[in-house]
């Protein structure tokens, strides 16, 4: 029984850690710019200027796309609309996405770009942005976002849903009980 208590709790606060962390992929801007500042978790809380990110396109794929604009550790990025485009701006770069201001961010580690692996809500309108490094020791990188919200995607057409797995378990077990049961029955009778 105490075993079981035990692997209860654990799995009650590991449940509730991972419900807070999530990985939204497509960002959007809350108002006409977004400020990124990355963190080295080694660096005690001073920016990382080594560290390259990159402002892709919502529905492009990061191991093969170009980035629209990249930047070094601190980015104030603006975005003005020009038509059904976005016209965003760092510095001196710019870069248009093409239909909305959806982006996704990348890291680039090794050469190559690769989405985030998860994020952290701090609040109102800041999160962080996880990132990893499978080539360096102090694999995590920390991008702190600001007045930027995870983009909702709207669509015209009603989406099927489908049962959760946890219906599907339940189901089974309910239906096993009720053989294991019936089974009982006739050996008594």
């Amino acid at each position: 029984m105490k075993i079981n208590t035990s692997l209860k709790q654990v799995l009650g606060v590991s449940l509730f850690a991972i419900s807070t962390a999530s990985s939204a992929g497509v960002w959007a801007p809350n108002d006409g710019d977004i400020n990124l500042i990355s963190i080295n978790p080694l660096g005690f809380a001073f920016p990382s200027f080594n560290d390259t990110f990159g402002i892709f396109e919502d529905t492009a794929d990061l191991s093969i796309a170009a980035p629209v604009l990249t930047f070094n550790g601190i980015g104030e990025i603006a975005f003005v609309q020009s038509g059904s485009n976005y016209t965003i701006s760092h510095a001196a770069a710019s870069g248009t996405l093409l239909g909305s201001n959806n982006f996704q961010i990348g890291f680039l580690s090794q050469g190559n770009w690769s989405s985030e692996v998860g994020n952290v809500n701090l609040g109102s309108d800041a999160n962080m942005l996880i990132f990893s490094d499978g080539g360096a020791f102090e694999n995590s990188h920390f991008l702190y976002g600001f007045d930027i919200s995870p983009s909702v995607v709207s669509d015209d057409l009603p989406a099927i849903v489908p049962l959760p797995s946890a219906v599907w378990f339940m189901g089974s077990a309910l239906l096993g009980m009720i053989v294991t049961g019936r089974r009982k029955a006739n050996v008594l009778a």
